[in-house]
């Protein structure tokens, strides 16, 4: 089984969505009193809770302030991430503020506050907390873009009640494994053109038979994927000979990507200043433009479609967007918005994942070949998998997951907090929103059962690999 030598630099695999850029701003938090303290168990955990009734002004024994919390100053974030192109570092700069400052600290980005939690035990209080509806992020630019061009929200940028709703709807065609699993004879389809891809562009390497541009690649595949999934239709992404009308729709996605510091900069600069600096929040909306006019030019040819087979008396059979529009749970807008998020968050997430995936099995190639073996052995050497074959295939799902584990796809994820909250012996007010730092404590040895029994220095990594993966299958 041959492997592609693939060298995949974080920078490359730099943040997945814009939406990155709202898990980690913050409104400012507002000044809060401290009341009567409650220690509460939740799941074996102790989170110290504020009762709200308490009378104002009573301070919380040991509870320290925002104001003592430790962290980069605004100054040293403004030429880290404006000068030094900083969103391009994200994974180093998470890294080296974790060493520095702790598990949890504080910085400004921009006009927001953020407060960074680098231990999972923390995070899991934070998110144990949230209600039913919980608000993810600061979506504000998101939210600017959809009231100045009359968008509608979707599932990442609504809140509240709106969230809860589309979540409701969404839910029941994408949200559970057995119903993800109807998609896939649409998506084996394109794993069948993405081998015969692969072939092709191996012959053209000539004796080499690398593939060097995988990134690229997977980002075809991924695209192809989803649009089969959302649209219910093939774009051609993987054909040797693209479409022009498909070659429009992929530029308009890449757009989107390649401009993603734009939008990092246009969630970080006030508005006065958009005159001024006016590029980040240009390039922002262009990047929205593009993708809502992709997503509008298939939901309406699908809807054609729907209207043909109505006036020939025909039964409606479809997947996910027939079944949006013929149930009309959501509003034509409501839907436009969901496919165009859904198929932001799908794409480069996707092809980062395999391009990453990829690189780990091409340096740990004892894990490579223990992975061919368990795919031949159990599905045969000329097979590809269905969804129902997953069951059989435990190493490759513990090759995801430590994959995941190792080049998450999102360097954080953040939540508002709903109530008053102690953290890590700090006080944090409501409104707020602690971002977890899955770099950080996703790589955290401490907090690793098996590198707390396993010594670093004297256990090669492809060991630990080994020993990892192994973790995650009896886990599975």
């Amino acid at each position: 089984m041959s492997h592609f030598g693939v060298w995949l630099s974080l920078s490359r695999g730099k943040a997945s969505l814009p939406a990155v850029l709202q898990a980690f701003t913050f409104s400012q938090a507002a000044k809060h009193t401290v009341g009567k303290l409650q220690e509460t168990k939740d799941a074996g955990d102790v989170g110290i809770r504020l009762n709200k009734s308490s009378p104002s002004g009573a301070k919380a024994q040991g509870v320290k302030s925002l104001s003592e919390m430790p962290g980069p100053s605004t100054w040293s974030n403004l030429v880290q991430f404006f000068l030094r192109d900083g969103f391009s570092r994200i994974h180093d700069i998470q890294l080296q503020h974790t060493k520095q400052y702790g598990k949890i600290f504080k910085s400004h980005f921009g006009p927001q506050f953020v407060v960074s939690i680098a231990d999972r035990n923390m995070v899991a209080q934070v998110l144990r907390a949230e209600s039913r509806a919980p608000q993810r992020a600061n979506m504000e630019s998101w939210q600017e873009y959809r009231q100045l061009r009359g968008r509608a929200t979707g599932l990442i940028s609504a809140e509240g009640e709106q969230w809860l709703k589309m979540r409701n709807v969404l839910k029941q065609r994408i949200m559970k494994p057995k119903d993800v699993a109807m998609f896939s004879e649409g998506v084996t389809d394109v794993i069948a053109d993405l081998i015969k891809r692969m072939k092709y562009m191996k012959a053209q390497e000539g004796a080499s038979e690398t593939i060097t541009d995988v990134n690229n690649l997977f980002f075809k595949f991924a695209m192809e994927s989803v649009a089969t999934i959302l649209f219910e239709t093939r774009l051609g992404c993987l054909e040797n000979h693209v479409r022009q009308e498909t070659r429009d729709c992929m530029e308009a996605l890449d757009l989107m990507f390649r401009t993603f510091k734009a939008t990092m900069y246009a969630g970080a600069i006030p508005k006065w200043l958009r005159p001024f600096i006016p590029k980040p929040w240009n390039e922002f909306c262009r990047s929205w433009d593009g993708l809502f006019r992709f997503s509008e030019m298939h939901v309406d040819r699908k809807m054609v479609q729907i209207k043909q087979q109505l006036e020939q008396g025909q039964a409606i059979q479809g997947g996910l967007l027939t079944c949006l529009l013929v149930k009309e749970e959501m509003t034509l807008e409501e839907i436009y918005a969901n496919t165009s998020e859904m198929l932001l968050a799908g794409v480069d997430t996707t092809s980062f994942t395999l391009s990453w995936c990829t690189y780990l099995l091409a340096r740990y190639p004892a894990v490579q070949r223990l992975v061919y073996e368990e795919i031949v052995q159990n599905l045969g050497s000329d097979v590809t998998p269905t969804a129902q074959d997953l069951s059989k295939l435990p190493l490759v799902r513990g090759v995801l997951k430590e994959t995941l584990r190792l080049f998450p796809v999102l360097p954080g994820n953040g939540r508002v907090t709903q109530e008053d909250m102690i953290v890590g012996g700090y006080f944090i007010p409501s409104g707020a929103l602690p971002t977890d730092d899955d770099l950080s404590h996703q790589r955290d040895v401490e907090q690793s059962t098996l590198c707390a029994q396993l010594s670093m220095s004297r256990v090669k990594a492809s060991v630990v690999f080994l020993h990892r993966l192994s973790l995650f299958i009896q886990m599975s």
